[in-house]
């Protein structure tokens, strides 16, 4: 117990001082290399973003956050078979991708797969030690989701 409880708390750390040194942060500011494209995401310029990542995929065939933001611009045109082929690879490639977790099973309420929903809810409940907005967020999805079909 105690080590989880040390392994916690070294994991803020290492966060704070990632958020300190220019990380992505709460208040809107992105940084990094798929800035503009989580821009224009932001906006609904989801076919730009497309084009976008498709460029930064070829140069970068292993960025996990790229296909996970494929998949989410490909979800929200509704084009679901193609996000559930991007965020299968963003897990591929990084198995704890909070925000591929959380879009996937998105994805699934959206195909009326509640019990695959549960399972991205399992593996950020595993990922996330002290809880995580990516959790809070399909967690709050899926009880909507329920909420409207009756379960």
């Amino acid at each position: 117990m105690i080590g989880r409880w040390m392994l916690a708390a070294a994991m803020l750390c290492i966060t704070g001082t990632a958020l300190a040194l220019g990380g992505n942060s709460d208040d809107g500011n992105k940084s990094g290399p798929l800035a503009a494209i989580e821009t224009k995401i932001d906006a609904g310029e989801y076919g730009d973003a497309l084009t976008e990542l498709e460029i930064y995929i070829e140069g970068n065939p292993t960025s996990a956050d790229a296909f996970n933001w494929l998949g989410y611009a490909n979800r929200k045109l509704g084009r679901l078979e193609l996000a559930g082929e991007a965020y299968a690879r963003a897990l591929l490639l990084d198995p704890d991708h909070k925000g591929a977790h959380e879009y996937a099973g998105e994805l699934r309420l959206m195909l009326g797969d509640l019990e695959g929903a549960n399972e991205h809810l399992a593996e950020l409940d595993r990922i996330c030690l002290l809880g995580c907005e990516e959790y809070d967020e399909l967690k709050a999805e899926i009880t909507a989701w329920k909420k409207a079909n009756d379960r």
